[in-house]
């Protein structure tokens, strides 16, 4: 921690001086920690060298144990992902009438470079865990960034872990299914119709909660464990879904299709369905043609920047991070440039295979009407059905696929540990939650909440519905980017003794303007706008879930300030004043 020449922390605002007051208050938390009224400790030495006791603990008790490209390899991994392919394509153009992705996604690269920006300043100002939040309540106020990262972790964690377990449950469904279809074996087929149900995936839900917890509370060594093990398989089945694609086209796809559904030994999968069929129904129910336009493609933005949210959470643990100067920008701006790439591939040749009409119309009736499906159109089903003729192939991509999906599963259980340690460390609430296994290294406590809140939440997630949760989340996690870009806006004016301190180009100016305010005000603005996008937008507002779920979001930010609140007097009346812990950047 930076140090005045008085030894005591450097603030973020005027320098410290110790009150009375302030002294007393120190003197009184000593004699509470050690639960001793006699722990023998003089009040002279806190009026020359001591530092009051801000935080739980002088130091985090987490270890910097991530390099550069264990950082790249989890951020990338929560850009881009086979998982993320099980159900976004028919959701996204779906719900945008067929919008021309890659050229929404090249719109929205123009936003995420300033976003990813932000957050390298972020992570070089401030490189701790959960730094977004430290940054927030520093510079604006600790209920603010309390509950602005209250609402933001929710939407993440129910959006990112949550929801693409959702996914994953429908991926799982459908190697079972398509087994038992290429098997000709019921029991295998229906076992697929089981766990693409409510009851069944909600039961895988709980069994992946719970061994990536285990995972999680056993230390770093199992985090990369999990990361490199299921991106070798992701690489492989990347190359394996690019290769599948490659080979299709709309009309060898519905002739599969086709014969595919003729030798369904299950009598709940309708047999009729055909490709043009399902078009046809989908079509009088008023799914709507496709829209290429560039205003399409703008009018996409809120969703197509689903596909590029997730590196920014190399701010997350940063605390953990060995040399956070070269890591943290490595991190963000490639697993940007390679998440472009990537969904401009993948969803061209999806398209290139399946045909852009009827993605479209199958996806708005799914979005719209699930149950008016015989099956969830699932990317590994998509795959299957063009590799029909080659079983071997298809289990190949079966296997890939779903050990690859791991790891991107597992950033995002694991990164809301990190903010719920951030938020205990600052007493924001219950100290117990920062608590550190000094054998792993974890913070133990708040990874098993973690795991109750996942599955408390994956529970209740039918109740929205997996299009509209996904649909409201995107929205509400891209509006929340706003708040750090204004907090670097006023960041070079609210925090001037660290601005001055702050290294290299964060100190730059433009014709007079710091740099920061300039990229913080663009930032602010141009998320903003996609948020106002999506307003706007009958398709995200208009019906009953997706306002249920507005509300649902809102109350969350109420919440947030309750119970920074309560914390706050809790502490008073314990003699802490925690008001004092955000005037400082935490401990390593």
């Amino acid at each position: 921690m930076n140090k005045t020449e008085s030894g005591f922390p450097l603030s973020l605002g005027k320098p410290q001086t110790m009150t009375r007051a302030q002294i007393v208050l120190y003197y009184t938390s000593i004699k509470k920690d050690n639960k001793s009224p006699n722990s023998g400790i003089a009040l002279e030495p806190v009026l020359g060298t001591q530092p009051p006791k801000l935080f739980v603990r002088n130091a985090t008790g987490l270890v910097r144990e991530f390099g550069a490209i264990d950082s790249l390899l989890i951020a990338s991994c929560m850009v881009f992902a086979l998982v993320y392919t099980t159900t976004q394509f028919p959701w996204f153009y779906g719900n945008t009438s067929g919008a021309n992705m890659t050229a929404s996604l090249l719109i929205a690269a123009v936003p995420f470079a300033f976003l990813m920006i932000t957050y390298w300043a972020i992570g070089l100002v401030m490189p701790r865990t959960g730094s977004d939040y430290v940054w927030v309540s520093r510079i604006f106020a600790p209920s603010i960034g309390f509950a602005w990262a209250l609402l933001y972790m929710f939407v993440v964690f129910f959006v990112a872990f949550v929801g693409e377990t959702a996914s994953y449950s429908y991926a799982v469904s459908t190697v079972f299914t398509t087994s038992g279809i290429l098997d000709k074996s019921a029991s295998l087929a229906s076992l697929g119709t089981f766990l693409g149900g409510t009851t069944g995936e909600f039961e895988l839900a709980v069994i992946v909660t719970v061994i990536f917890g285990l995972f999680a509370m056993f230390g770093t060594r199992y985090v990369k464990g999990v990361i490199y093990a299921s991106w070798i398989f992701a690489i492989l089945g990347m190359i394996l879904m690019w290769y599948i694609l490659s080979t299709g086209n709309p009309t060898s796809f519905a002739t599969n299709w086709n014969a595919f559904l003729a030798n369904n030994p299950v009598a709940g999968l309708n047999s009729s369905a055909t490709y043009n069929a399902l078009y046809q129904s989908a079509v009088t129910a008023g799914a709507p043609a496709p829209n290429g336009s560039i205003t399409a493609a703008v009018a996409a933005l809120p969703l197509a920047s689903l596909f590029l949210f997730g590196g920014n959470y190399i701010s997350g643990f940063s605390g953990e991070i060995k040399n956070v100067k070269r890591s943290i920008p490595i991190a963000l701006f490639l697993s940007l440039i390679l998440g472009i790439a990537y969904w401009a591939i993948s969803s061209t040749l999806t398209l290139n295979a399946i045909g852009l009409g009827w993605i479209t119309a199958v996806g708005w009736h799914w979005d719209q009407n699930p149950s008016a499906l015989p099956l969830v159109p699932t990317q590994p089903l998509m795959l299957a059905v063009i590799a029909y003729h080659n079983p071997a192939l298809v289990y190949a991509m079966f296997a890939t696929y779903l050990i690859g999906s791991l790891a991107p599963l597992f950033a995002y259980f694991w990164i809301p540990t990190r903010y719920l340690f951030s938020w205990s460390f600052d007493r924001a609430i219950p100290s117990k939650f920062a608590d550190i296994s000094k054998r792993f290294n974890t913070p133990y406590i708040a990874i098993g909440l973690i795991v109750i809140l996942g599955i408390i939440l994956s529970y209740f997630y039918d109740i929205t519905g997996w299009s509209s949760s996904f649909t409201v989340g995107s929205v509400v996690w891209g509006i929340a980017y706003v708040i750090p870009g204004l907090a670097l806006m006023v960041f070079p004016f609210v925090k001037k003794d660290l601005f001055n301190q702050a290294p290299g180009f964060i100190k730059a100016k433009l014709g007079g303007l710091p740099l920061m305010t300039v990229i913080g005000l663009i930032t602010a603005i141009a998320f903003g706008y996609i948020g106002y996008i999506a307003y706007t937008d009958p398709a995200v507002t208009s019906t009953a879930n997706n306002a249920f779920a507005f509300e649902l979001l809102g109350s969350v930010v109420v919440i947030g300030l309750v119970v920074y609140f309560i914390s706050k007097y809790y502490y008073k009346s314990k003699g802490v004043e925690i008001g004092l812990a955000f005037k400082e950047i935490p401990p390593e």
